[in-house]
């Protein structure tokens, strides 16, 4: 009776422990649900910003490009004002010089100032085929003269950008146009301007779409459309003039995003049942548009959508399973030992353990076109102390090695915040003695058990081959260059963890092309065979010398030592942790089928050498539009930062720009004799702030560093060099 209850009871306790665990799991997937939606939100709003600021600079250099085009000529106008051929030829120049972006060039003046010309009288200049046409089409029925562009820059003298009009006798389109008033021995006569049509707005904001029904639309700062898609089955009419009221209803609920740098509201689309979103970014300058992105729910988080349900199936099917196994066991079982159920519990637990730590280290080889590593880490238990990492951050080589005092479980916890405190202090930081300095301070902090970590960091520049590295307490790695073996130069630091106030020195050295670090935990050298003799650094050595004759790359070198300490152990118990670490660099010689260089002064007026320099070489390298925009507004931002920043005030110096071609990628290189400063360690700008507020520099960064693939960084000889590359093919 008494079994009978006690199965009876084990029964509802694995029946409420299956319920329990679906609760848990909803709750899992409902959290994974969440932040997986809260993270695609956060990437549309990343994208969705720097999309929209893209296009605005776009617009804003055309739009710029135009206003500079009409101040230059209306000061040759004035000169000439009677020759009227002259005049002719302005306005067919302005259009010729931009026929991509302006539509039209004009001339319009006050009633009766040519008398042979009568009330009415507009040079108008505008393509037709493959030449430019100047026509007269001032008129009664083309009255010119109540047009807000020429009352306001004869009334008022202003010059600004206009509304969206139809203008049917001169573009035949949709224009914004931008005039200057021309004045005549004091008095103001006419006025010279340019037309735009709004379909290149459209063109600009809509070439790239987030989702397919996603769309963008431009209106001025008053709220008036400008540019929208016109293709019916992205958007009709009717939504559009929904969402033009819905953005200028003040009662609109919006939530602030990305620190108030774009805003968004929601909305509900009658005509398809389907609820989006807004974003919309107020172009930084005049004119100040409003620049807008409408995406839908559906097509946003549908993909997620259906993966929850999916997972939601899948775990209904796992408890049903797990239901009837346990179901199962329960009546099969009738007691299991204690002793039993432990070990095995700490056994999977020791397993898990000892994966998790595994996954925690780096892919075992890493080939790049400059480097070859190869790592490897036995655990003398199921879970160690020690560690190792590497990855590429801007052409450079990160890369560590480190032992924690101890063994098992509380050397291995240790070993996973090491390996987390170099990732990060690594993340944005090229020193190694400083890196070494943040993870000292933080381990040796509260250390009340006393642990300490032996560690060595390097920093690898893998265009020039310059190795930077910090040693704390660890063994010299052995180094193979020019047909020899040698032990690298470390200086005695204090191992990680032992003073928060420990210093760590700063150290460096050339690595010569096709030489070899070979890096080791004492675990290698330690090692003691039956008769408890070491295998020792001299064995090391030997074996080092002999991969060196047979040029073995990384991975058959770890593989010959782990052979070779093997054979000397032979069935000896492994009594340390065994961790090699190899790195063969080897870089790649780059073949440039382009190089031009250009040397500036450090004074903003060279900006212009440089645009023409920059687009030369995007035109000869036949890079397309949209990216060739792109290269020259990164590479400018860079170079005009090196002009501002790096000289003093009042010192002259030049800025030596070299770029380089393959036809693959563009390699731009930027060098001055100027103040040491490393742009690559600076944090990114607070774009919510004003340009006033804002620190020098983040903002230039932050965009070089989005528009370019590799941004890296040296001082050599006592030069800043400033290397960016980016992928044209």
């Amino acid at each position: 009776m008494q079994l009978k209850t006690e199965h009876s009871w084990k029964h509802w306790l694995a029946l409420v422990v299956i319920l329990l665990s679906a609760v848990f799991m909803e709750a899992i997937m409902g959290f994974q649900y969440r932040f997986a939606r809260q993270q695609l939100e956060a990437e549309l709003e990343r994208s969705t910003l720097m999309d929209l600021n893209t296009s605005a600079l776009y617009i804003h250099e055309v739009l710029s490009n135009a206003e500079v085009a009409v101040r230059n000529e209306v000061v040759h106008a004035e000169r000439q004002i009677h020759d009227r051929s002259y005049l002719n030829e302005i306005i067919r120049t302005m259009v010729a010089n931009d026929r991509k972006n302006l539509d039209g060039a004009f001339l319009c003046f006050e009633p009766n100032f040519y008398p042979d010309k009568g009330q009415w009288y507009e040079l108008y200049a505008r393509q037709n085929g493959p030449s430019i046409e100047v026509i007269q089409i001032g008129s009664a029925r083309h009255d010119y003269t109540s047009r807000e562009f020429y009352r306001s820059a004869i009334e008022e003298g202003s010059s600004q950008w206009t509304d969206p009009y139809w203008d049917e006798d001169g573009a035949g389109a949709w224009v914004l146009t931008y005039a200057q008033p021309l004045s005549y021995q004091g008095r103001r006569i006419g006025v010279l301007g340019v037309d735009l049509t709004t379909t290149w707005i459209n063109d600009v904001v809509n070439h790239y779409h987030p989702h397919p029904s996603s769309f963008c639309m431009v209106l001025t700062e008053d709220g008036k459309l400008i540019a929208a898609p016109s293709d019916t089955a992205v958007v009709t009419p009717t939504m559009l003039l929904k969402l033009v009221d819905m953005f200028n209803d003040s009662t609109v609920e919006r939530t602030l995003v990305g620190k108030g740098r774009i805003t968004r509201f929601t909305f509900l689309d009658d005509e398809c049942g389907e609820r989006g979103r807004v974003y919309y970014a107020r172009k930084a300058r005049s004119p100040y548009w409003q620049m807008l992105l409408v995406c839908y729910d559906s097509e946003v988080f549908g993909e997620l959508d259906k993966l929850r349900g999916y997972m939601l199936l899948l775990a209904i099917i796992g408890l049903a399973i797990l239901t009837v196994i346990v179901l199962l066991f329960l009546r099969a079982s009738k007691k299991l030992q204690v002793s039993q159920l432990s070990q095995e519990r700490i056994g999977a637990e020791l397993h898990v353990a000892n994966e998790i730590q595994q996954s925690m280290l780096p892919h075992h080889k890493l080939r790049l076109e400059d480097v070859d590593i190869y790592g490897r880490l036995v655990p003398a238990r199921e879970v160690g102390g020690d560690l190792y990492d590497y990855f590429v951050r801007d052409e450079k080589l990160f890369f560590c090695i480190g032992d924690v005092s101890g063994k098992g479980a509380p050397a291995a916890m240790l070993m996973a915040v090491t390996h987390s405190l170099f990732r990060s202090a690594s993340a944005h930081e090229n020193n190694p003695a400083r890196i070494m300095q943040a993870l000292n301070e933080f381990s040796a902090t509260n250390n009340e058990k006393n642990m300490f970590v032996t560690l060595f960091i390097g920093v690898l520049d893998l265009p020039t081959g310059l190795l930077r590295y910090a040693n704390a307490g660890h063994d010299n790695p052995f180094f193979i260059h020019d047909k020899m073996v040698e032990m690298l130069d470390c200086d005695a630091n204090l191992p990680v963890g032992v003073f928060t106030d420990s210093k760590f020195t700063l150290q460096k050295a050339t690595i010569p092309a096709g030489s070899i670090l070979f890096l080791y935990t004492d675990g290698l050298t330690e090692a003691k065979n039956a008769k408890h003799e070491l295998f020792g650094l001299q064995r090391v050595e030997q074996v080092m010398n002999t991969c060196m004759a047979k040029a073995l790359p990384p991975k058959q070198l770890i593989d010959t030592m782990t052979d070779s300490m093997h054979a000397f152990v032979q069935k000896a118990e492994q009594s340390d942790d065994l961790t090699m670490l190899a790195i063969h660099y080897s870089p790649s010689r780059f073949v440039s089928t382009l190089t031009q260089t250009l040397t500036l002064k450090n004074d903003v007026h060279e900006v212009r050498r440089f645009s023409d320099f920059i687009k030369d070489v995007t035109e000869k390298l036949h890079i397309e539009p949209t990216l060739a925009g792109q290269l020259r507004l990164a590479i400018e931002e860079a170079v005009v930062n090196v002009i501002d920043y790096a000289y003093p005030l009042g010192t002259e110096g030049e800025i030596d720009i070299l770029v380089q071609s393959d036809g693959q990628i563009l390699r731009v290189i930027i060098s001055d004799r100027g103040v040491a400063f490393d742009p690559t360690t600076k944090e990114k700008a607070d774009t919510s702030l004003s340009a006033e507020d804002r620190q020098i520099g983040g903002l230039g960064i932050l965009l070089v560093r989005e528009l370019m693939d590799t941004i890296n960084y040296e001082r050599t000889d006592g030069k800043n060099i400033l290397t960016l590359i980016k992928k044209i093919a």
